[in-house]
């Protein structure tokens, strides 16, 4: 928040320089962000009356101008604005001043004619036309009223302000206000708040007799304060009000809505100002939006409204967003003779999903998602017709309504002084306790050790005893607090099971040449929709993002697959002829609830790999690489994925579980995703890897007796699933075989279609002895016969 440092001294008299006010506000627990010196870039720039004003006698634009600048004569300056003219008051940059931008002002000629000096415009010194209304940069800046030519332009203007920038955090909305910070600025410079004393000049007549307002949801509005102005004169506000609006980041309008603005930065409460002849019926409602009502908002854009939004209304039709923006058609125009003030407080919740939801942030919703103070809503309307009186603007009928059915209670704290330096950890005194409470306009009873505090009402952060010792400390001092040693004993921190799974299946994927990859959690639904997922398949059930950045990232992942594919298709499309990645992280069940009512967390895996000499073999050795370190057991069978080639897919089982999914990616997937190339995948589910691992059993002396080893090509249907022949031939093959495997698949014409030949080698060895040929061939035999009988393979001659 932006105040400027006359603001604050008009209530808490801080002489002290900018460095010195910045370095006490952070001591006393005020956030600072810095602070700016609005007319730092501006010098030599004086009030001047121009005596003539001449046409230059070779330009038929430029004028040649004899200044009063206050010096012993007149200075000559040539210059270009069209509307410049004899007896004006002007602002004159003299030879040698410096202006925004880092321009210097030097002494020349223009078409032959000397000019010793600048006439300035609004622009070329920083002063905008809502600072002081000029032409802009399309002439110069005339003053309306009279100075002393010579005089420096910057107090006139307001360039000689310090702006400081506060870091307001969300538990003090107090001082989202002039009044808040200027209390603190008292506490840290050891000096006084002053209020200024309100009263309000009413001129005849009753409210009531001008509009009725009624509040129809008191726990989203649980006050509602009203006023009414008549022959209100709308008009420009005059330059102090101009200049407070300005340091603080605000535009001047004109003076009935700059007191709206001036009244919520200075006290912390926003306000409207409705045209009562623009009100329908001269009826005020507060209420929630119906289902298909919209409004057009004060900045001219139409927005559709959700039931259940709290909105002012008319007699029939919204006419403000409640705590966000006022409506159009109610604004306050040159036009407006009678107004109402409305001065709320409305629920910090429901303006924070309101203003989200339409997309709408202001100053005003920003204060109301910290928390207004209910108790202090009458304070700032009358402040704001006390106001309306000193401008002019209007006459203040007589009677105010203020809807305020459960007046909140005033806050009071019990404590103990023991407790509180105690918990501060400093030898602070209970005289000190009470007099640092005061400081802060708490009402302070002391009974002995015992405190009863009364908080100040707008002060809603403080409700507990530990409040009162955070108070009572920020002004004792923080730098009191003594320097000491940590103390106490450390836990030896450590690695539980499942982050250990995860360093070793990354350390052994690592060693297999694979990248790890990272995503976010949320992507879009298209991708999902991307892997033809049948209907009930549980990865279809996504969790959606209630305020998402866009679509592109509105669920939460139910599948690491899609994040996969996307970057695979990333790396082959700049040029990377290979890689080989993985990714470890969670996805989402939203149909599997925790006991928290959150959805499911599942740690998954999943393994992209592309590239000359990758393809499901390769992915399905270190996928059966991975389990036979976890000393999991598994076989192939037919897969099903519906991303994945239906021809070249297997799941991997252990007992009757499914532990992986193997397969190249469907060339339907493939052109989704936009992959030039083949890839395949991997998919393991990590958690149920976690519960199925077996430790390493006992260590087995190396074999003493040799291992023999035999070949066996068989010719079988096209349609024989290889994962099942193979573990039918281990089981006939008994207890010799020692291990067998696939190492080859070959078709060809010569086989005929539909026909292939698969080789597979095993290994024979037996514990206590050398086997003999005729053992070897017996164990082959049965694993001939076994191919032949169930699954019509026979051996490749």
């Amino acid at each position: 928040m932006k105040v400027p440092m006359k603001w604050i001294r008009d209530y808490a008299p801080c002489n002290v320089d900018a460095e010195t006010f910045q370095r006490n506000m952070i001591m006393i627990g005020n956030g600072v962000e810095g602070y700016e010196e609005l007319g730092a870039e501006v010098s030599k720039v004086v009030v001047g009356r121009v005596l003539t004003c001449d046409a230059h006698p070779d330009s038929d634009h430029l004028h040649v101008c004899t200044v009063d600048v206050g010096e012993e004569a007149p200075l000559q300056i040539v210059c270009g604005a069209p509307n410049v003219a004899a007896g004006q008051l002007v602002p004159v940059a003299l030879v040698g001043a410096h202006l925004p931008g880092g321009i210097k002002i030097k002494k020349g000629k223009l078409r032959g004619v000397p000019s010793e000096g600048m006439i300035c415009s609004g622009d070329e010194i920083g002063v905008p036309p809502e600072l002081y209304p000029s032409v802009g940069s399309e002439g110069i800046l005339v003053f309306h009223e009279d100075y002393p030519v010579g005089s420096d332009v910057k107090p006139i203007l307001g360039l000689d302000e310090t702006v400081m920038d506060f870091e307001v955090l969300a538990n003090r909305p107090d001082c989202l206000s002039v009044w808040g910070i200027a209390r603190e600025a008292a506490v840290a410079c050891g000096t006084s708040f002053t209020k200024p004393e309100i009263t309000v000049k009413e001129s005849g007549g009753d409210i009531h007799d001008y509009v009725k307002v009624d509040v129809e949801d008191t726990e989203l509005c649980p006050r509602y304060v009203a006023r009414v102005i008549k022959d209100v004169r709308v008009g420009p506000s005059p330059l102090w009000l101009r200049q407070y609006l300005y340091g603080a980041g605000m535009r001047s309008i004109n003076n009935v809505v700059d007191i709206t603005n001036f009244i919520m930065l200075e006290t912390g409460h926003p306000m409207h100002a409705f045209d009562l002849e623009m009100v329908e019926g001269h009826h005020i409602i507060v209420r929630k939006a119906r289902e298909g009502e919209h409004i057009t908002t004060l900045d001219g854009k139409p927005h559709p409204l959700s039931a259940g939004q709290l909105v002012i209304c008319d007699a029939s039709k919204p006419s403000c967003v409640a705590g966000i923006m006022g409506g159009e058609e109610s604004e306050i125009t040159e036009k407006t003779h009678t107004m109402m003030f409305e001065c709320a407080v409305f629920d910090y919740a429901q303006t924070r999903l309101t203003s989200r939801a339409l997309g709408i942030r202001t100053e005003s919703s920003g204060r109301f998602e910290k928390g207004v103070s209910v108790r202090t809503a009458m304070e700032a309307m009358n402040r704001a017709c006390q106001m309306i009186e000193q401008l002019d603007a209007g006459d203040v009928v007589s009677g105010v309504i203020d809807i305020y059915p459960n007046p909140a209670p005033v806050q009071v704290i019990e404590g103990s002084c023991e407790h509180i330096a105690k918990r501060a950890g400093v030898p602070i005194t209970p005289e000190e306790i009470v007099e640092s409470l005061e400081r802060l306009h708490f009402d302070v009873k002391r009974d002995g050790d015992h405190l009863t505090v009364t908080v100040p009402d707008y002060r809603q952060d403080v409700t507990q005893e530990a409040d009162l010792c955070e108070e009572a400390l920020r002004v004792y001092g923080y730098d009191k607090v003594p320097s000491t040693l940590l103390r106490g004993e450390t836990t030896p921190g450590g690695v539980s099971p499942n982050m250990k799974l995860r360093q070793t299946l990354s350390g052994l994927l690592t060693g297999k040449g694979f990248l790890e990859i990272m995503n976010y959690s949320f992507v879009s639904p298209k991708t999902v929709d991307a892997l033809d997922l049948a209907a009930d398949d549980p990865r279809r059930q996504l969790l959606a993002i209630r305020n998402p950045l866009g679509e592109d990232t509105s669920v939460m992942r139910t599948t690491l697959v899609p994040d996969m594919l996307t970057t695979l298709a990333l790396n082959m499309t700049h040029g990377n002829p290979a890689a080989r990645l993985f990714e470890i992280s969670r996805v989402f069940d939203p149909a599997k609830k925790t006991e928290e009512g959150l959805p499911t967390e599942t740690t998954h895996l999943v393994l992209g790999l592309y590239g000359e000499g990758e393809d499901f073999f390769s992915a399905r050795a270190v996928a059966e690489m991975l389990f036979s370190a976890m000393g999991i057991e598994v076989h192939a069978e037919r897969g099903n994925a519906t991303y994945l080639h239906p021809g070249r897919t297997a799941d991997l089982v252990s007992g009757d579980e499914v532990v992986a999914k193997v397969g190249e990616v469907h060339p339907r997937t493939r052109e989704r995703f936009d992959m030039p190339a083949q890839a395949i995948l991997v998919e393991m589910n990590v958690d149920q890897i976690m519960r199925l691992r077996r430790p390493m059993g006992e260590v087995k002396a190396m074999p003493r007796f040799p291992a023999v080893s035999r070949d066996l090509s068989l010719v079988m249907a096209e349609s024989v699933e290889v994962g099942p022949l193979l573990e039918g031939m281990k089981k006939a093959a008994g207890n010799l075989l020692e291990s067998a495997g696939m190492f080859d698949v070959y078709r060809s014409a010569v086989l005929g279609t539909g026909i292939k030949s698969v080789s597979f080698n095993f290994i024979f060895r037996a514990p206590d002895r050398t086997l003999t040929e005729a053992e070897i061939n017996a164990a082959m035999d049965k694993v001939m016969t076994y191919a032949k009988e169930q699954h019509d393979a026979v051996i490749r001659s």
